[in-house]
């Protein structure tokens, strides 16, 4: 989210402006330069299967026109299982790349980026005084025997790209040969995330670029609209990430000492393109500019193996509910995977996700039934001192936590499973719209179990809804409604004199309609199950397992008993006799 204040950001753009003037004043200084050396370079190191154009062809009046005599840009390909990287000799970098075992929503080939818009250029001062930028140079290219290894040279850089036999981990090998020693070597790196996901608003949503530093660990922003930030500590690596994919810039050695990013989010639909980012970074100067980048899926497990932090770059917590985060580890992640490894389908690794983590919490929700039976065989005792007390609430009050104090009922216990269920909510809020796992997983009716179930897409989009029917968000809604009119009817000792705490439980399902509407189907399939297993214990608990003479008794019992010190119910009522004494005076 953009925090810039007006005035910082009117600064701000008159760095970039200024920024971009310098570079094009350099570069137009030096472009007569770069012209000469390019074509005495194209000379001297014709690219593989380039063909040079004839001079004799291009003489008027027997004078050559040496500013045609550059080489015909030529792409290569390496590729392993996993990917294909496509190349250029003009400025050797990659210029789209592939990814084998992916498509995009509609069923397409699924490119991680593809275009002029994604470069690597080196730029450094020579031994003789020249500027050089290698996205401006020409290069020889000698390709691996095995198509997994391309090598470009010309006389002022050599840069390697290194594939493995499978995976999506490049390595990157660049030799400054002409370089100044005496001067740093900059490095400017651009990318383009191109629209390859059903919900447009979604994947602007997670499309963020993050951070990795030896002082502030992993950092991930979010894009919006324009985004620029410095960073002066050594980095780990750089991430340029969508919602599932991500290509990240890992050095192998802290040879980056300054980084100027900058990230704009501006979708285009007709270019299929969603946002841009540029690195400009300052290299320390050595012999040898080595890197790896990734190329690939936004995979927890996957990406934990490079023992990097990677994987720290998957968001499975937020702001304030940032401990959820090892809920996420330490139980989710765990449970899920190990299902995965047994069955296919991730509607029904979602379904016993659901029940495992309800019998996990299945301790506490019959603790919370046992003491609405007691607050419900106290109802006519309730019933008595309501009519004995009349309007008179706080006289009330303190009867009635005297009473549920003699009878050993906690007021606040039916609360526990609801706090309980909290935490696990937001780790799955998290966990739910990150998982790739889930991306074009299909169940019942719905296609894609990472982006919303849509039975019916309607021809205009209603205010705080949406454009479309989310079967699964309706089937919560109404398990919620029916859920608060059973909890209602069977926690018969509740106060339903207050309209806010009487109307509460059927107002929330109600708002739920039109927030979980957009939410991915995984999501409101999880909430959906969760209450139908929770409408089938209350319904089993109550009718089955809880008697209501055995609670009578042991409410007899426990009347007849001296009480147990309960600070928080003395504390209860302390405040409530002292309000009714104040009110007394």
């Amino acid at each position: 989210m953009d925090k810039n204040t007006i005035s910082g950001f009117g600064l701000l753009m008159l760095l970039l402006v200024g920024y971009i003037l310098y570079n094009q004043n350099a570069e137009t200084k030096s472009q007569a330069q770069v012209t000469k050396d390019s074509i005495e370079n194209a000379k001297k190191h014709p690219p593989m299967a380039a063909k040079m154009i004839d001079t004799t062809s291009l003489a008027a009046n027997g004078v050559v026109d040496t500013s045609l005599l550059v080489a015909k840009e030529e792409l290569t390909t390496i590729e392993n299982n996993d990917v294909i990287v496509t190349l250029t000799n003009k400025g050797a970098f990659a210029k789209k790349i592939l990814l084998k075992k992916f498509k995009t929503h509609d069923g397409k080939p699924l490119f991680l980026f593809d275009g002029d818009k994604n470069s690597i250029d080196y730029g450094f001062k020579s031994t003789t005084g020249n500027i050089i930028h290698t996205k401006a140079e020409t290069f020889t290219t000698t390709l691996s025997a095995d198509k997994k290894s391309i090598a470009f040279a010309n006389e002022n850089m050599n840069i390697t790209y290194t594939l493995e036999d499978e995976g999506y981990m490049m390595a990157i090998k660049a030799v400054p040969v002409s370089a100044d020693k005496t001067t740093p070597i900059s490095m400017d790196w651009s990318a383009q995330s191109l629209l390859t996901e059903h919900d447009l608003t979604t994947q602007q949503q997670y499309t963020q670029y993050c951070t990795n530093t030896e002082k502030d660990g992993v950092e991930i922003i979010d894009i919006k609209d324009k985004e620029t930030k410095d960073i002066k500590d050594p980095i780990n690596w750089l991430s340029f990430k969508q919602h599932y994919f991500n290509t990240t810039l890992i050095p192998d050695a802290k040879i980056i000492s300054l980084t100027k990013v900058t990230a704009e989010s501006k979708a285009d639909t007709v270019a299929k393109t969603l946002s841009t980012m540029n690195a400009n970074m300052t290299l320390q100067n050595g012999s040898s500019l080595d890197f790896r980048m990734f190329v690939g899926p936004n995979d927890y497990r996957l990406l934990k193996t490079y023992n990097k932090d990677l994987e720290e770059m998957i968001p499975l917590s937020y702001g304030i509910f940032g401990f959820v985060k090892y809920i996420n580890k330490w139980i989710i992640l765990p449970i899920f995977y190990g299902l995965s490894k047994f069955f296919t389908s991730f509607g029904i690794v979602i379904l016993l996700l659901t029940f495992i983590l309800r019998l996990l919490m299945s301790p506490f929700t019959y603790k919370s039934y046992v003491s609405s039976a007691k607050m419900k065989a106290l109802k006519p005792e309730l019933d008595e001192l309501k009519e004995k007390h009349g309007d008179d609430k706080q006289a009330y009050g303190v009867d009635q936590m005297k009473l549920y104090r003699e009878a050993g009922v906690n007021p606040l216990g039916g609360c526990l499973p609801a706090l309980l269920q909290l935490p696990v909510f937001f780790a799955l809020l998290s966990f739910f719209p990150q998982s790739i796992e889930l991306r074009q997983s299909k169940f019942l009716w719905a296609k894609d179990l990472s982006t919303y179930d849509s039975i019916y897409d309607l021809p205009f989009s209603i205010p705080f809804y949406g454009d479309h029917i989310s079967l699964f968000t309706i089937l919560f809604v109404i398990t919620s409604l029916v859920l608060a009119l059973y909890s209602m009817n069977t926690n018969m000792g509740a106060d339903q004199s207050n309209p806010m705490m009487k109307y509460l439980p059927f107002i929330m399902p109600v708002m739920f309609l039109g927030i979980f509407n957009k939410l991915s189907a995984s999501l409101t399939f999880y909430y959906f199950v969760s209450n139908v297993i929770t409408l089938a214990l209350q319904f089993v608990i109550q009718q089955w397992i809880i008697d209501p003479e055995k609670i009578h008794a042991q409410i007899k019992a426990k009347r007849s008993a001296p009480p147990k010190e309960n600070k928080l119910m003395k504390k209860m009522m302390e405040m409530q006799q002292q309000q009714q004494q104040m009110k007394k005076k």
